[in-house]
């Protein structure tokens, strides 16, 4: 296809989708400020806030009272916005793989960061998979969230949706996988989950997660990643999280990755600080104890 005419194709494209997601969006313009949905689901409660332009998605745990985990946040006047840090940091897996042809995301909170995908990576198939059906009819009602023939939904276990895959089925992996307390489930920290994982990359493939920073247990949940593949990068969200970027591709320098991230954000552009996020990124080497 002639370059200028896929510009073209790519430009309308999106501007056709952006239309559409705020048009999806109208009624939380309108709507005031207030809880604008809530269901119980597995001891939890789902909850979806309106205040000011923004929403926020909610999973709080019914018999805890210091469990309230905020999933997702949007602003409805800029959907393709990424208010959450982490989610700005996770978006520099491209610098692995600037063009995938497929992509795996779980969970999916209210989708921002798939609806972002979806939109940018205008010709990339995405595959969907969050546990919760009330965190999915949010993600549809309230966020905007819209799968097509492009960007599919499964309502499921991620472990479950990866065992099922084909092996070597995709480009990127992007996993956020958290309870309400903040911690990722254990069956999903270990080498087998992540040798699984490995095999449902391609040759290259690049596997991102966001895991809790929190005390000397996030060095230890690094070792199954840096046993499974040849390199491992993270990279510091703002809050509690740390974003791991595991592959077998060589590791870049620090100016290859500057000069990809700016190549990247002139195709894109990002409406958040891509570039700045490459600062961030730190290569670890497998140790046997965590840094003092």
């Amino acid at each position: 296809m002639n370059i200028d005419k896929q510009d073209t194709d790519k430009s309308r494209w999106q501007e056709h989708n952006r239309a559409n997601l705020l048009a999806r969006l109208d009624f939380a313009r309108e709507a005031e400020e207030d809880t604008l949905f809530t269901e119980e689901w597995n001891g939890h409660f789902v909850a979806v806030t309106k205040e000011a332009d923004t929403l926020r998605l909610w999973l709080i745990d019914q018999n805890a009272d210091d469990t309230d985990w905020v999933q997702s946040i949007l602003r409805v006047n800029d959907p393709l916005f990424l208010p959450m840090s982490y989610t700005q940091a996770m978006m520099l897996a491209l610098l692995w793989q600037p063009t995938p042809e497929r992509i795996f995301v779980s969970g999916l909170g209210g989708g921002g960061l798939a609806t972002v995908l979806h939109h940018h990576l205008w010709q990339t198939r995405i595959d969907c998979v969050e546990l919760s059906p009330p965190i999915v009819a949010a993600a549809i009602g309230c966020f905007g969230f819209a799968p097509d023939d492009r960007m599919h939904l499964t309502t499921g276990d991620a472990l479950e949706a990866l065992v099922n895959a084909d092996p070597q089925s995709y480009d990127i992996l992007f996993l956020d996988l958290f309870f309400d307390n903040g911690e990722t489930p254990e069956h999903l920290v270990t080498e087998a989950f992540f040798q699984l994982c490995h095999s449902r990359l391609r040759p290259g493939g690049l596997l991102t997660m966001n895991l809790s920073a929190k005390g000397p247990e996030f060095y230890g949940r690094l070792m199954p990643l840096a046993q499974t593949f040849a390199t491992l990068h993270t990279c510091r969200g703002h809050g509690s999280t740390q974003v791991v970027f595991a592959t077998d591709l060589l590791a870049g320098t620090p100016f290859d990755f500057t000069q990809q991230a700016i190549a990247l954000q002139q195709e894109h552009a990002f409406p958040f600080p891509f570039v700045s996020w490459v600062t961030r990124l730190v290569e670890q080497r497998l140790r046997l104890e965590p840094p003092l």
